[in-house]
């Protein structure tokens, strides 16, 4: 069984072909935007129960929607500290926060995002 390197990973995640380009924004500030490559796909759809003005009976008992949504897979080792929830990528010019990655042990990171709207 061969393992690919980082650099065969990026021919995966090549923007001429499937690829798109983003841009990562870490949590600390300190540490400036990056671009990364990865695969987006934004079918499905997320919902957020704290963005919905229901009763406030009905925000206090925590429900919560798992649903597809969007995602990015991209190299792990291009998110700094391996990705954490709360960072942002800007996707064809749409911000997306992480909500969960998911790391496949290959080398790449499949993250679960929700629009930044």
């Amino acid at each position: 069984m061969s393992v690919e390197s980082d650099d065969d990973l990026l021919t995966f995640l090549n923007p001429d072909e499937f690829g798109v380009e983003a841009v990562y924004v870490s949590r600390d500030s300190a540490i400036e935007p990056k671009p990364v490559v990865g695969i987006f796909d934004d079918e499905g759809s997320n919902w957020n129960p704290s963005r919905w003005s229901g009763t406030e009976y009905q925000l206090q008992m925590g429900a919560s929607v798992t649903s597809s949504g969007p995602t990015f897979l991209c190299r792990t080792s291009d998110l700094l500290k391996g990705g954490r929830k709360g960072e942002k990528l800007t996707i064809k010019g749409q911000e997306y926060r992480i909500e969960d990655k998911r790391p496949d042990g290959s080398g790449l990171s499949m993250l679960l995002l929700m629009a930044n709207d």
